[in-house]
């Protein structure tokens, strides 16, 4: 993937307009839109199908967090976090300061590459704003219902800006950027519901402060990718709250500075969605997104077929995004990241998840053999059917000559395909009990209690209860 020039030599420094306190630009009525909305969310008050998809969003992060707080790398990134608090890390069966268990979880949601997405907007919403509200809920003692609004505030207000980007510029990876702004809206709604000014600020002050993460070190595969997500949790929680404390950005941030720096193609003026939640994604694999047609191609083969052990090669055509993943991986992380080696595990194996996609099945002979023999094309027909799917062919021919064929377009999870209420908490229960065996279902009691009377506290201890049995 080519880097970008350094961003400080490219984009002009704009001059403020004369009067710094009132936004210019379309983006001007964008932010004013945005606040109100963030202000005056509530969750009690939403649909069912968004009361639900909510709902559904905070067990899936919860799980996702559970699995990678497991990683050795993180465990070492928690040891070095000692400081009492009351918010809970995932994976720890201490209470830590608030900001600790944002970084920390934020981190462990990012490890295993099963973070949830919203695909026009490119990227990953509930990853960055549940962390953030959840450790804050705890933290201050509040209700379920606030959390749960905060989530939802925060969401709708990240995705419509993300939306508005027309994706990062080249080198640049999306964590950091307008999830970052939906973690700060969050924040505000759930310490100052109804507070449109705190709102405001809290959406400037974020695109004000955006991170630029290095997409090469993420597709690399290199555990440092894992602190962006933390890192951006973090720092779009403590502007939410500096917001909320009453600190001014200077209006038009969004269009003067974070468009400049983040946006590849910022269009603020753009159509309202709806209740954005019932667009995103979940993960079925845990694999990189532009992965997700090629993996759920070769699910389906293996799916009627099991294991394969006699494949002489495999051919897969896919749009440009997900043909740029063609190295063969050499550790699990990069395997997360690399269509070759993905579906060597899942041909050979029958499954791609966490038990499979390991360090000794990635590295083994047999996965690096068939993954030598797996070409990635990039077909220009696919091209037109991405951002609006993820398109992908897959023809896996055998030794006696024979042919298997798979094909995708919208993955599952995601959009108009995604899980229903069971299949979703089946991933989460599978997940939490891979992390903390025996704890899923309290865990998840816990986070069904969110909406019927129960609070964020609630949810920590069982979190805790779990990570001390582990």
């Amino acid at each position: 993937m080519p880097d970008r020039e350094d961003v400080a030599a490219v984009v002009p420094v704009v001059a403020p307009a004369p009067d710094v306190g009132r936004p210019d630009g379309p983006g001007a009525g964008m932010i004013e839109r945005l606040a109100a909305t963030a202000a005056a969310t509530d969750w009690a008050s939403a649909p069912a199908a968004v009361r639900d998809r909510v709902l559904d969003l905070v067990a899936d992060t919860v799980a996702v967090a559970a699995l990678g707080s497991g990683r050795a790398e993180l465990r070492a990134l928690a040891a070095g976090c000692t400081g009492s608090g009351a918010s809970t890390v995932v994976g720890s069966p201490h209470r830590r300061p608030v900001g600790d268990a944002q970084f920390l979880n934020g981190s462990a949601i990012a490890a295993d590459q099963l973070q949830d997405g919203h695909r026009p907007a490119r990227g990953h919403p509930a990853s960055h704003v549940v962390p953030a509200v959840l450790a804050l809920a705890e933290d201050r003692d509040l209700t379920g219902a606030e959390l749960l609004s905060s989530v939802l505030a925060g969401y709708q207000v990240g995705v419509r800006v993300g939306r508005a980007m027309g994706g990062t510029p080249d080198g640049v990876h999306d964590i950091g950027t307008w999830g970052q702004v939906g973690a700060a809206a969050g924040v505000a709604r759930l310490l100052a519901p109804g507070d449109v000014d705190a709102a405001r600020r809290a959406i400037e002050l974020a695109g004000s402060a955006v991170l630029l993460s290095d997409a090469a070190t993420v597709f690399a595969g290199r555990t440092g990718g894992h602190a962006f997500l933390g890192a951006s949790v973090q720092l779009g929680a403590s502007l939410g709250a500096a917001a909320v404390a009453g600190l001014e950005p200077l209006p038009g941030a969004l269009e003067r500075h974070f468009a400049a720096v983040a946006a590849r193609d910022w269009s603020a003026g753009g159509p309202e969605h709806g209740h954005e939640v019932l667009a995103g994604y979940t993960k079925a694999h845990p694999t990189c997104a532009h992965l997700h047609g090629v993996n759920d191609a070769v699910a389906d083969i293996v799916a009627a077929t099991g294991p394969l052990t006699d494949v002489d090669r495999v051919e897969v055509r896919t749009f440009a995004h997900a043909a740029r993943f063609d190295t063969v991986a050499g550790s699990e992380l990069a395997a997360r990241f690399s269509v070759p080696t993905s579906v060597a595990v899942a041909l050979l194996t029958g499954a791609l998840d966490e038990t499979t996609l390991t360090t000794a099945t990635v590295c083994s002979a047999p996965v690096r053999d068939l993954a030598a023999r797996v070409e990635v094309r990039h077909d220009p027909a696919l091209d037109a059917g991405y951002p609006a799917g993820r398109p992908a062919r897959v023809r896996v021919v055998r030794a006696d000559g024979s042919e298997l064929t798979g094909a995708a377009d919208l993955p599952r999870g995601d959009g108009t395909r995604a899980f229903d209420r069971d299949a979703s908490r089946t991933k989460a229960r599978r997940l939490l009990d891979h992390r903390f065996p025996g704890h899923a279902d309290a865990v998840l009691a816990a986070v069904d209690g969110l909406a019927a009377g129960g609070d964020a506290r609630s949810l920590g201890a069982a979190l805790r209860a779990a990570a001390v049995a582990a």
